[in-house]
């Protein structure tokens, strides 16, 4: 770290307890990373509280800011950049596909699962406009809950009459768009590894490079069909694709020993972006700044302190969408702070239900099954030798 800090100008001694490597900062311990995953998931609701609540059309500070994009939208940039480095650094310790995939598997559905059936038998009957027979006799009620299982993208956001008369209308959980996203960017990984391209800097750098190309390609050659005609949708709110931060992390993981994460670099983009704000080259001076800054805030020491116990942010994201329109629909004229604020303590008495009843015991499971299988695989070699 001493020849890396040399290279900066103006450092001193006295950096080195604010200056890490992207790989010391992935050690237990170093990093923020949860806190701005829990911050990301609360700016996307506070985001959406300028979506789902009247009057409509009214743009969140962030927006109004920096005319780019939304504070929904940084959050789901940050959300696929810590994605991209977490994910490869998942399937770089297991070094296992099943592992691998049983893992990513524990953690995406059993939260999802339980947030669809808490949709579908608790908001779906006292929010729906239609009899309560008829709601459950209907196709769609029994779509939309296949639909959010299999996380295939499609029309599968609504439930017979439920948020009908909302602002927004109709959409349960609409923010879950981002999941199938999310998968598509795991297989990159999984592919990647696969076939040894996550071992090395250069390996992982090809593997970004190819995927780089292919999604190149998909953005010039839009696919029709359903699995991956979502990857080059530019949502609403929306001025560049989640998809390109993801890779953009697991790059970053490839070189985690050279990314040096340090205040002065971090002021120097800041600096480029106000430099270029109004050039050609001000939106990649902008998305440059904002992927280095959620870095360099993810290893500050200072913020340690708020590092939170338990991993809530998935719960938020899931819950958070679908419990705003509940709000929405019981008085749709509240002023957006004040509908955030009012849905933030039951979104996290969901969240904290989702994590210590659904997603932790499932973590502690299939952790429990890999180490068992594990050890069986180990006692069967040293019994064959």
């Amino acid at each position: 770290m001493m020849r890396l800090r040399d290279g900066l100008p103006g450092c001193t001694a006295f950096d080195d307890a604010i200056m890490l490597s992207l790989s010391s900062a992935l050690a237990r311990g170093k990093n923020n990373f949860d806190l701005i995953r829990l911050l990301a998931a609360l700016a996307v609701m506070f985001g959406h509280s300028y979506v789902l609540q009247l009057p409509g059309g009214q743009h969140d500070p962030v927006a109004q800011l920096f005319g780019r994009e939304s504070c929904g939208s940084l959050a789901v940039f940050a959300f696929f950049l810590m994605s991209g480095i977490l994910i490869s650094a998942s399937f770089d310790r297991q070094r296992s596909v099943p592992r691998f995939l049983a893992l990513r598997v524990a953690r995406i559905w059993p939260a999802l699962a339980g947030c669809s059936l808490f949709a579908v038998f608790i908001v779906g009957p006292l929010f729906s406009t239609w009899a309560t027979r008829d709601y459950f006799a209907s196709p769609d009620t029994w779509y939309f809950l296949g639909h959010m299982l299999t996380i295939v993208h499609g029309l599968g956001w609504l439930l017979p009459g439920v948020f009908a008369n909302n602002p927004f209308v109709g959409a349960i959980n609409a923010a879950v768009w981002t999941l199938p996203l999310e998968l598509k960017c795991y297989l990159v990984v999984l592919a990647a590894g696969a076939v040894g391209l996550t071992g090395t800097r250069r390996r992982m750098t090809l593997a970004v490079t190819l995927a780089f190309v292919g999604f190149g390609l998909l953005l010039r050659h839009p696919p029709s069909n359903v699995l991956l005609g979502d990857l080059t949708v530019l949502q609403a709110g929306y001025s560049f694709w989640p998809v390109p931060f993801f890779l953009a992390g697991m790059l970053l993981y490839g070189w985690r020993e050279q990314i040096v994460l340090h205040w002065g670099i971090a002021f120097v983009f800041a600096g480029a972006y106000l430099a270029l704000r109004d050039a050609a080259a001000g939106a990649l001076a902008f998305y440059l700044a904002f992927g280095y800054g959620v870095l360099w805030i993810g290893t500050l020491p200072a913020l340690q302190r708020f590092a939170p116990r338990h991993d809530y942010s998935y719960g938020i994201y899931v819950y958070g969408f679908m419990i705003q329109q509940c709000i929405a629909s019981i008085a749709p004229g509240l002023a957006h702070l004040r509908a955030f604020l009012v849905a933030l303590p039951i979104v996290f008495a969901c969240a904290a239900f989702s994590w210590h009843v659904i997603e932790s015991p499932a973590l502690r499971l299939r952790r429990h099954l890999i180490e068992r299988r594990t050890a069986a695989s180990k006692k069967f070699a040293s019994q064959s030798t």
